[in-house]
């Protein structure tokens, strides 16, 4: 990163220090001189001046070594500076959360629609009107958006999502909605969603290569409308940073077998789209061959972390140890592969969850160049006085 001024630096030791506070709660100042090879004087200055400003406060230090004199002080994020909001598009209707700024879900609920292109507005703006009334006042900071189906990120534009009715002709949300709120939004698809979900609610693992699957399961869909019912998407990060593709298309599932009669993505007929739900032997067989998908992914990418989640069959109780099986078969050499495979249920991760991790994420991101959307957000509620320090 090229630091062409005096302002441009300030903001960037503060950004990536406000970083390492969230990422890391309970560090110490000491600590913090160490990684960023700062002087004593420097870091009280900043971290007294993200104290002020009520982002960050004391708190019990962690991973103290023991040695002589005065105990470190940890610092820490405050939870409720304020929060973030997660939106949910899918095929029954939309969910909604509010989370404060250590990633802790404080409000949830569903609201039913029947999603269509030409009622997503209305949609969405009586479901942000109720997480107006349930933050009562506190500040809001912005709102993570999750769809389903394609989705260009940077401009605001779903390109394709067959359950919201969006097929030749892409929908700008941005336009649409995003630039009438007084808020910052993002949008993501799906799976993307809650991968970047699972790099705020696992910050301090640092979880950095792994592969999200997603898996959507809606019983009760009218039988003209079932292809919908059953989906898989991936979410791909590589590096600490989500994958895309340069389409936008990285993540998308298709399985390898080919069936003339295949409705959905997993080969399926409609007649077994149908008895999904109940019939223990088709999931068994579904997730077979999606472990087996997955494997091939998981090896050749060198993942070290595979992730579950959405909608999960319970007639499976050994997923895990399903999917650790099948991995350890594709591995091509003698050795332990080692990769975890964590199962999330939708408490713990869903589309919504994810969708205000990722706006998290994207607050507490380390710009690479003068402007990143996190900065801007800062500046937009502090101006000149972020760096005054």
């Amino acid at each position: 990163m090229k630091i062409n001024n005096d302002k441009v630096r300030s903001q960037y030791n503060l950004l990536r220090i406000l970083q390492a506070v969230w990422k890391n709660h309970g560090i110490s100042r000491i600590e913090l001189c160490r990684q960023f090879d700062m002087d004593k004087a420097t870091m009280s200055s900043i971290t007294g001046h993200l104290i002020n400003l009520r982002i960050i406060e004391e708190v019990e230090a962690q991973k103290v070594e023991v040695k002589p004199g005065r105990k470190p002080i940890g610092l820490g994020v405050v939870a409720d500076f304020a929060y973030v909001a997660g939106i949910e598009f899918h095929v029954k209707g939309i969910r909604a959360v509010i989370k404060d700024m250590h990633s802790q879900t404080v409000y949830r609920e569903d609201f039913p629609f029947d999603i269509k292109e030409v009622n997503i507005r209305e949609a969405f703006s009586s479901v942000y009107g109720e997480i107006e009334r349930a933050l009562e006042g506190k500040r809001l900071l912005g709102i993570g958006v999750a769809v389903p189906g394609v989705v260009d990120h940077e401009r605001g534009l779903i390109l394709k999502s067959s359950k919201m009715g969006i097929e030749e002709v892409p929908y700008d949300i941005r336009s649409e909605i995003f630039d009438h709120l007084d808020v910052p939004c993002f949008i993501d698809n799906d799976a993307n969603c809650c991968a970047r979900g699972i790099l705020a609610d696992h910050r301090e693992e640092g979880y950095s290569n792994f592969l999200y699957v997603h898996v959507n399961h809606y019983p009760d869909m009218p039988e003209s409308q079932n292809e919908a019912s059953l989906g898989v998407g991936f979410g791909i990060v590589l590096k600490g940073k989500l994958y895309c593709g340069p389409d936008y298309t990285a993540g998308e599932f298709q399985t390898i077998d080919y069936n003339p009669e295949r409705i959905n993505q997993l080969n399926l007929t409609r007649r077994e789209l149908i008895d999904y739900g109940q019939d223990a032997d088709l999931q068994k067989r579904v997730f077979d061959d999606l472990a087996s998908h997955v494997a091939l992914f998981v090896n050749v990418f060198n993942f070290k972390n595979l992730f579950l989640g959405g909608r999960l069959p319970a007639q499976i109780p050994d997923l895990q140890d399903l999917f650790k099986d099948v991995i350890d078969k594709n591995w091509l050499y003698h050795n332990v592969r080692e990769c975890g495979v964590h199962i999330l249920d939708e408490d713990r991760m869903s589309p919504a969850l994810g969708a205000a991790g990722m706006f998290l994420e994207l607050l507490f991101t380390v710009p690479e160049m003068e402007h990143s959307r996190g900065a801007l957000i800062w500046q937009e509620i502090f101006g000149d006085d972020l760096i005054d320090y």
